[in-house]
């Protein structure tokens, strides 16, 4: 049975790369933290990099939002080559310095409240991404998916909010020392926003002073962007009370998310994983959309299944035309060993005997040569008649001697003719079938006379004949 290799997830920032292995339980089977210096053209990764991370495959790599840029444009176009023509189009034109983002964006088509069709499309925009995604292909683990805490929230938050697509959403994810704000229009990502919460002890009033007087610039900076406010605000924090009394301070109502059941264990220096500490085993895993995939690669990816059932196809066919020929060969030499003990048999036998058969075979062979053929027969018959002669009945006897009997009727009006006629019959028989031996005479002949009805002056003679071929 083929064995599939582990996966990994790697969390990146602009100082350290992560990579995590986790087992089935949502636990860190494997974890390994690099500094991105060594991510460089020059550095030392290739050493660093642990053997379980370059064996396994590089699923999934989260990087901070700022390095995902977004733009949304009005685009009524819907088939694939357009859009992805007019997005490689604009950025290059508004990205000149990144030569590589035609191969690192993905798209969504999305209908703003006014049913219009917009195209809202994230590209790479960090110049340390594509420097790091390069040094890690150099070391074959290029990531399948790139993605950021946004994104992942995204497709969390899809899946629980009734009306995600249609409305907009701000979220609150509160940690221990730090708070990341998330806000979403027409269900795909708006902007993020990271905030450092001071050492205030035991007393939460200047964190929610500070909270309010960031979530407030938050909405503002979404009206500008949007056109719109936001409509729901949520929260995710480990104090549900967290939620009502920051509710009173912003003056509506925050709707508190279930903290999740299963989270990843992840160590508790620095905010590469203090963004992420709160996705479960299962938001790591299974995240697959929205995320960015380097072109090429995902192409491969996805003709990957193709080539490995031709790929199957084609064993199966090896197997099946070697049964084949397997069959064969294994009659062929059936036959031969049967042909084998023939000759063995044959050889057994004494020479005289074996002269024998060959005469008898020899002899049946001539006999069925020398048999005269029954059209042949038949023919030399019918041009043998006069034509006053009508055949009745023609027999030939292969049996043993070959043997021709013949019955037929003579149309004569009187004795002399009949005569006349039966002499010219006998000759032609003679002549046609070589009896110049032993030639039919009158003598050999059995006749019979029959009146015609209602004519008793006009008979009809009869003739019975019969004489060995040569």
């Amino acid at each position: 049975m083929i064995r599939r290799s582990p996966t990994i997830i790697s969390i990146a920032d602009e100082k350290q790369i992560a990579f995590l292995m986790m087992s089935k339980d949502g636990h860190i089977a494997h974890q390994a933290a690099l500094p991105l210096d060594d991510a460089q053209p020059d550095g030392r990764l290739i050493d660093a990099v642990p053997k379980w991370v370059r064996q396994a495959t590089h699923q999934l790599i989260v990087v901070p939002d700022y390095w995902f840029g977004n733009h949304l444009y009005e685009f009524h176009a819907r088939k694939r080559s357009i859009i992805t023509a007019f997005i490689e189009r604009k950025l290059s034109l508004e990205q000149p310095s990144l030569t590589d983002a035609a191969n690192f964006y993905d798209y969504a088509m999305v209908r703003d409240p006014d049913r219009r069709q917009m195209l809202y499309c994230t590209y790479l925009q960090e110049p340390l991404a594509y420097a790091l995604y390069r040094r890690l292909a150099s070391l074959a683990i290029s990531p399948h998916r790139i993605s950021t805490p946004a994104l992942i929230w995204q497709a969390t938050l899809g899946r629980h909010i009734d009306g995600f697509a249609e409305r907009g959403i701000g979220f609150v994810h509160l940690t221990q020392g730090d708070c990341f704000l998330y806000f979403y229009h027409m269900g795909q990502f708006l902007f993020s926003r990271h905030i450092q919460l001071p050492e205030t002890g035991d007393d939460p009033t200047e964190i929610h002073n500070l909270l309010n007087y960031e979530i407030n610039q938050s909405f503002y900076l979404y009206s500008q962007k949007s056109k719109q406010s936001v409509d729901t605000l949520y929260m995710l924090a480990q104090d549900p009370a967290t939620a009502g009394q920051l509710s009173e301070l912003l003056g509506r109502d925050i709707v508190q998310m279930p903290c999740p059941s299963q989270r990843v264990e992840l160590p508790d220096e620095g905010e590469t994983f203090a963004v992420c500490r709160d996705f479960s085993a299962l938001d790591l895993k299974n995240h697959d959309h929205p995320c960015i995939s380097y072109k090429p690669l995902h192409k491969e990816i996805t003709w990957r299944p193709v080539q490995w059932a031709g790929m199957a196809v084609g064993v199966c066919l090896v197997v099946l035309l070697a049964v084949e020929a397997g069959f064969l060969r294994q009659r062929q030499m059936d036959f031969q060993h049967r042909q084998f003990a023939m000759l063995q048999s044959a050889s057994a036998k004494n020479p005289d005997q074996i002269f024998q058969e060959l005469n008898q075979t020899i002899n049946r062979i001539s006999n069925e040569l020398g048999r005269p053929s029954a059209s042949d027969v038949m023919m030399r018959a019918l041009l043998a008649m006069p034509t006053t002669v009508a055949l009745q009945k023609i027999t030939l006897d292969t049996s043993d001697a070959a043997r021709l009997t013949i019955e037929a009727s003579v149309n004569a009006t009187h004795p002399a003719a009949f005569k006349a006629i039966l002499d010219d019959f006998l000759t032609q028989v003679n002549h046609r079938f070589n009896l110049k031996d032993r030639p039919l005479q009158e003598k050999d002949i059995r006749i019979g006379l029959e009146r015609k009805v209602h004519n008793d002056r006009k008979p009809i003679y009869q003739i019975h004949f019969s004489f060995e071929l040569s």
